[in-house]
């Protein structure tokens, strides 16, 4: 047992949050996992994994030591690579984590990802609001809007449009606005991560119109809230990408298309270290090749600056 081993399974049990999700990974017996992670808190003094009979969550120590881990690592692969010692062939697990709206569109596009790289897994996890990566065991993760966590690498893959729509059933119901001004009287469908408010923000030569929403309905999943806007419940702000095929096909129907709704920034992020591991920039490069593909497809995506 040497410590590069070692090392390889610490930074996998920090991905994945469990031995033997790594044992399954990597084709190495759970006890030999667990042998590696003792042999780095004995090597280091130190406890890298509170463990409990139902969790296994990393020590500050542990936080510590993983971006030095994935360096020296990457390292060992550089060199690997460089003196022709492996094949040349991206392989392992990675897992990622993306909103719901961008993961269906990802994952129409996963098969090119998947037929070019036969030995690379990716395991997706879907939600709109995610804690700590780590703690989450995510390799790598798309978030929209601003980042606020430091320890956090991102790249920006451009900023999402949104698009307010309502069904025709429910514009018959309520007549079609004419300003953002008159969406005060209309039943609002919500999309949110538990605010309490989330204002509506448009601006049209430079008048700006501030609407809090009268919301009838609201969801923290952006496929719920497209649901119920189809179903006629009330109007939506969503991304659009999102709705863009509900508008082409007459679904949906696009209001105040000459204002401007202000977008948000959209990033592909990760823990460090800043050279990832091959698996994982060949995923990294696969979200920047699709963000890519929706931005020269209808604008939905402004471009990165």
């Amino acid at each position: 047992m040497d410590l590069l081993s070692a090392l390889h399974s610490f930074v996998r049990v920090a991905a994945t949050g469990s031995f033997s999700a790594v044992s399954r990974e990597t084709g190495v017996s759970q006890p030999t996992i667990s042998r590696h992670i003792a042999l780095l808190e004995a090597h280091y003094g130190t406890t890298l994994f509170a463990r409990t009979t139902r969790s296994l969550t990393m020590t500050e120590d542990g936080r510590s030591l993983l971006p030095h881990a994935y360096e020296v690592l990457e390292i060992l692969e550089t060199a690997e690579t460089v003196l022709g010692r492996r094949r040349a062939s991206v392989s392992g697990l990675v897992r990622l984590g993306v909103t719901t709206a961008f993961g269906l569109c990802l994952t129409r596009r996963m098969g090119e990802l998947l037929d070019r790289h036969p030995d690379l897994s990716v395991e997706v996890v879907m939600r709109d609001s995610f804690g700590d990566m780590v703690e989450e065991g995510l390799d790598l993760a798309v978030r929209v809007g601003d980042i606020a966590e430091g320890t956090l690498i991102a790249r920006k893959l451009g900023v999402v449009h949104k698009w307010l729509v309502a069904s025709p059933a429910c514009l018959q119901r309520h007549n079609t606005p004419q300003h953002p001004r008159e969406l005060t009287e209309y039943p609002g469908v919500v999309y949110n991560y538990g605010s309490s408010r989330l204002d509506w923000n448009f601006e049209r030569d430079g008048e700006e119109s501030v609407i809090a929403p009268a919301a009838v309905f609201r969801a923290n999943s952006s496929e719920a809230v497209m649901y119920a806007v189809e179903a006629g419940i009330g109007v939506g702000l969503l991304p659009a990408f999102q709705v863009r095929d509900a508008v082409a096909s007459g679904r949906l129907v696009r209001l105040f298309a000459d204002w401007n709704i202000p977008g948000l920034p959209f990033y592909a992020v990760h823990t460090g270290p800043r050279t990832l591991p091959l698996r994982t920039r060949t995923v990294m490069d696969f979200l920047v090749d699709v963000s890519a593909d929706l931005l020269r497809d209808g604008g939905l995506l402004s471009p990165v600056v």
